[in-house]
Parts: structure tokens; C-alpha cells; sequence
């Protein structure tokens, strides 16, 4: 009885004294996550018998990429109109809108609003965007030597978590999955097949380099 007590407490005090991960993971340390925000344009009305800017269009164009590389839901056109003036604002609307689906967009809200804060004559097109949230980077709150848990100083890890937060296309990417396709159906049922065989799960080597060898300087024929 003795014995497995003195068990037990050993247990506790081991378990009393375990070290932090967080000092030791630097994907605890340093997490990355992601969170939606808004790219916001503001389009003034052509004048009547005039045309959306070059500098206007290039603008929607740059909205629209966005949208398709980290868009986080539909684009919102809201215009503000007079009283009577509702449908030229909606035609307004519909050109802009026109030009972000030739640009690649898909889901786009339009609506007006009569005395809207923006003024008559004015859009707004807000883009909701995911937005990679990294970790700052460059403090030493432990120290730079390692301490009685060797643990590493408390910047260790943090500019490849950093790096890669401000590196990945698509910051949705950091915290939840993308759907699937039909393409991860076909890898997916390559990578059990082989597994089950026994073999090697990656890509085949090629035989044919990606590279090429330059033969200057080369004396041999």
C-alpha cells in the first residue's frame, strides 16, 4: 500500500513539474489564425452619356481578384439615390456589377438606398476578405539561454509561423479546410491504393530533369 502510494505521489509531482508546450511548440507559441475583413472601394456615377473610367475598371478588376483568391463571401454594391432617381442608381449598379462578373466574380448583392450616407451618385463595393492575424515577432521574455526545462528563447519558431501566415494565397486556409473536389477524390484513392499495396504514397520520380546542364567549359565530347 505504501509503495503504491509513493507511486502515486511521484506521479503527481512529475506531472506537477512537466513543462509548457507553449515554450516549446512554436505552433502554440506563435498560433496563426484568420480572421474576415472588408476591401471597400467608392465609385462616383459617370456623368450621363459617359462611361465607367479606365482607372475605375481597373479597380473593380483588382476587387474582383481578391474576391476569387480570398473572397469571404458575396460583393455588396449598396448605392445612394435621390428620391426618383432609384433606377439610375440600379443601372449604375448593374455596370459595376457587370464589369467585377467580367473580371471573374460570381456572387454579387446590389441594393439602393435612398439618402445614403455616401451621397446620391455614389457606390460602394465592400469585398469581405479573409485576412491572415500572424505573431509579432523579436522578444526575448525568457531570455535568449535555454532554462531548466530546455526550453528554447521565446522568439524561437516565430518567423516561420510569421512567414508563413503572410506567405499563404488564401488565409481561410489557416482555419478551416477547403471543399473537396473531384481531383482530391482521384489523389485521394491513388494514395490508399498504394498504401494498401505497400508502396511509396508520393508522386512518381521523373526521369526527365526539370533543369538543364550547360556545357561550357565541359572539355569532354
Amino acid at each position: 500500500m505504501i509503495r503504491k502510494a509513493s507511486i502515486v505521489l511521484l506521479t503527481a509531482l512529475a506531472t506537477a513539474c512537466a513543462a509548457d508546450m507553449s515554450e516549446h511548440d512554436p505552433h502554440i507559441a506563435h498560433p496563426l489564425t484568420a480572421e474576415v475583413k472588408a476591401a471597400v472601394a467608392v465609385f462616383d456615377r459617370p456623368e450621363a452619356g459617359t462611361v465607367l473610367s479606365e482607372f475605375d475598371k481597373a479597380r473593380l478588376f483588382r476587387l474582383a481578384a481578391e474576391s476569387l483568391r480570398r473572397g469571404a463571401g458575396p460583393i455588396v454594391i449598396t448605392l445612394a439615390a435621390k428620391p426618383g432617381e432609384e433606377a439610375t442608381e440600379q443601372e449604375f449598379g448593374r455596370g459595376l456589377a457587370e464589369t467585377l462578373r467580367h473580371a471573374g466574380a460570381a456572387d454579387i448583392q446590389t441594393k439602393v438606398v435612398v439618402g445614403g450616407e455616401a451621397g446620391a451618385g455614389v457606390a460602394e463595393v465592400r469585398v469581405p476578405i479573409w485576412v491572415a492575424i500572424v505573431p509579432e515577432c523579436g522578444t526575448f521574455e525568457r531570455g535568449i539561454h535555454p532554462d531548466y526545462t530546455n526550453a528554447p528563447n521565446s522568439n524561437w519558431g516565430c518567423s516561420l509561423e510569421r512567414n508563413r501566415g503572410l506567405m499563404v494565397q488564401n488565409p481561410a486556409d489557416l482555419v478551416r479546410a477547403r471543399e473537396a473536389s473531384g481531383r482530391d477524390a482521384n489523389r485521394s484513392g491513388d494514395v490508399l491504393g498504394k498504401y494498401g499495396r505497400g508502396e511509396a504514397t508520393g508522386s512518381a520520380s521523373e526521369d526527365i530533369s526539370a533543369g538543364t546542364t550547360s556545357k561550357v567549359g565541359n572539355a569532354s565530347k
